[in-house]
């Protein structure tokens, strides 16, 4: 028998087929015996020729009637087809009479599964485990596993996959369920410990280092998982799947020239994707190198019309040329096409807020934030596009909304400095401002960016100068090397009569 366990290989299951369906159409008959007609079951359902298989059957059971062997092809036959709620009898049959046989009890529980009856398949996939050799209990173990998920039974499948992966160390299918399960579960930490040790034992295991690197980008460990992309890749150099995860690692780096060469590696094993191209367009961009990123971006559209992400490149490109105008109409079509898509909203939010429509941009920050409640971009620029219109009260609101959804942000906290002091509250502010010179000095250079006349309020200035970090040249640590700041003595002198003023207006 060959090592599938049949009589014959391929070539040879072809000629009896052709002997079989000669038979079949002279109207003869003539004899085969019982392993030749199975295997010529598997031959024609591996095949999806079922009318043949059905003759087959009819054939064998004409033969060998009763044979528990021909009933369970029966019952599969029926299950291929369906019919799951006939094969469950006839399975019994062939329990009643073969209680030990494996298969059997594989197939009742893969007809529950399909009846999405999943604790009932789970039941019978273990009673087939009883009876099961190694190799069938690998595959057993799997189909557990993947009833428990069904049922979101995360751990329960966990735990079946570990000894799937105790049993075979490099069972690739196995691996990636337990990657899976490990992410919705949340326990990204887990599974780095756990992909690092099974490594630790099996270095040349791909799909371990492919699911190390995903929960290691997962984990914001971008250089650690570039790394494990680069085992796997040198193990299995055609796995398109980690150059992609590799380059967007690279991409959170702002690697871009390497995240573009990433790509473009994929190129010689796969045929360029609408995706692909698109994302080395974004890397053309982020470099600066906006007439190569649109023939990109173009290039995505012409493999694919519908890619929204294109479009969201080509408004990008837009707006970077001074277009702001054209960047809409491309933001709008890239969120007909996927009105999901939530860097579209905060994106046409931002163009419609910077011509002024701020009414306009409104709901674009309310849909991305409905899309991603914890989307920090979301949540600044709908704070920012109410602060621009002086509605300062509305963005403290915001604000605290914003803190509590995304557990704390620094810049958040900024802005909400912003809203006291220019909505009537200076002291508050400059209580807040203290706090966050304190533990966050950083986010005093990004409110300095976005509200520049900030420059030329004294008491800003003079508690910046007080906590800015010393520079590490003496001779470059002067304060007075910034030419827009007051000289910190001229502001301590005028410091009480600045106290006690109001505030600037509002921005716009």
């Amino acid at each position: 028998m060959n090592e599938e366990g049949r009589p014959y290989d391929e070539q040879e299951f072809s000629a009896l087929a052709r002997r079989f369906e000669g038979m079949v159409s002279s109207g003869a008959r003539e004899f085969f015996d019982a392993d030749e007609l199975d295997g010529l079951l598997d031959f024609y359902m591996e095949h999806r020729e079922e009318r043949k298989a059905r003759a087959v059957l009819k054939y064998a059971e004409e033969l060998f009637p009763g044979n528990p062997t021909f009933k369970l092809r029966t019952a599969q036959l029926l299950s291929h087809s369906g019919q799951h709620v006939k094969a469950i009898p006839v399975l019994r049959e062939v329990l009643a009479l073969e209680p030990t046989n494996d298969e059997a009890w594989a197939t009742l529980g893969g007809v529950y599964s399909q009846m999405q009856e999943h604790r009932l398949a789970i039941q019978h996939f273990r009673k087939a485990l009883e009876w099961a050799d190694d190799e069938m209990k690998q595959e057993l173990l799997l189909e557990i596993a993947l009833e428990h998920e069904n049922l979101g039974e995360w751990h329960r499948a966990i735990r079946c996959l570990r000894e799937a992966v105790d049993q075979q160390p490099e069972n690739e299918t196995a691996l990636y369920e337990l990657a899976f399960c490990f992410d919705k579960v949340g326990s990204t930490d887990t599974a780095i410990a756990y992909f690092r040790a099974h490594l630790e034992a099996h270095p040349y295991a791909f799909a371990a280092w492919y699911s190390l690197g995903n929960a290691l980008l997962t984990a914001n460990q971008y250089l650690e998982a570039i790394d494990a992309y680069d085992f796997a890749i040198a193990i299995e150099g055609g796995f398109g799947p980690a150059y992609h995860q590799k380059a967007e690692a690279l991409l959170a780096l702002e690697r871009f020239g390497e995240a573009f060469d990433t790509y473009k590696e994929t190129l010689d094993f796969e045929p360029a994707s609408p995706a692909t191209t698109c994302y080395m367009g974004e890397c053309l961009e982020r470099m600066g190198s906006l007439e190569s990123a649109e023939a990109y971006y173009r290039e995505c559209l012409d493999l694919d019309p519908t890619f929204s992400e294109a479009y969201l490149g080509l408004g990008a490109l837009a707006d970077a040329r001074g277009d702001v105008t054209g960047s809409i109409a491309f933001y709008e079509r890239s969120i007909a096409l996927d009105p999901d898509l939530t860097e579209g909203h905060i994106l046409l939010g931002n163009a419609q807020k910077k011509l002024g429509f701020h009414s306009l941009a409104e709901p674009h920050y309310i849909r991305a934030l409905e899309l991603e409640p914890a989307h920090i971009d979301a949540w600044y620029e709908w704070v920012d596009n109410r602060q621009r219109t002086g509605d300062h009260a509305g963005a403290l609101a915001l604000i605290e909304d914003g803190l509590k959804a995304l557990g704390g942000n620094g810049d958040l906290m900024y802005r909400k400095f912003i809203s006291l002091l220019y909505g009537g509250s200076p002291a508050a502010a400059y209580e807040l401002l203290e706090h966050l010179l304190h533990s966050d000095f950083e986010g005093a250079d990004v409110v300095l960016t976005s509200f520049p006349e900030l420059r030329n309020d004294v008491r800003f200035m003079q508690r910046y100068a007080h906590f800015r970090p010393a520079a590490p040249d003496p001779a470059a640590s002067s304060y007075s090397s910034d030419a827009a700041a007051p000289d910190p003595s001229d502001a301590a002198d005028s410091s009480d009569a600045a106290d006690a003023s109001e505030p600037a207006g509002s921005p716009t």
